[in-house]
């Protein structure tokens, strides 16, 4: 499956100023996000999805960044959604800070082996780049965060 940055984000599926108080709540309004887009066919099927994978190990990327997501068969296209918290919250970060930041995957179960892969990795190596990772955290427009994670597709 070939990525492409058109398809897998825009300005609807990014939320600034989330009053989301807890990571449930977080899972929950990205499940919401996802549905009401028509990126998935299931909101209690990706939002399970997800608390799955945290059990798994944490999405809690460190640095104020999460990237939780699931990979299941109620995802319609792969997907990436934005939400920028409020007030951080707890997540069980790989640096025990709280998250403020969540960038959130959604890839369908019939998608290549490697799609959810290929989003993950390029997603973590520009996390890896401090100057990638100001921007996304100084930024505060829909518009902002769609270009930003358009570059790196």
């Amino acid at each position: 499956m070939k990525l492409s940055s058109q398809d897998l984000i825009n300005e609807n599926l990014i939320r600034l100023d989330s009053l989301a108080k807890t990571k449930d709540e977080s899972l929950k309004m990205i499940s919401d996000i996802m549905l009401e887009e028509k990126r998935i066919s299931s909101k209690k099927a990706y939002y399970q999805g997800m608390l799955e994978r945290e059990k798994a190990s944490t999405t809690g990327f460190g640095g104020g960044i999460a990237i939780p997501h699931a990979k299941i068969k109620e995802v319609i296209e792969p997907t990436i959604s934005v939400i920028k918290l409020s007030t951080p919250v707890e997540w069980e970060s790989l640096d025990n800070q709280p998250v403020e930041l969540i960038i959130a995957l959604a890839v369908p179960d019939s998608a290549e082996g490697t799609t959810h892969l290929q989003l993950l990795a390029k997603l973590s190596e520009n996390l890896m780049e401090d100057d990638f990772v100001e921007s996304l955290l100084n930024t505060n427009t829909k518009t902002g965060f769609n270009k930003l994670i358009k570059s790196i597709f």
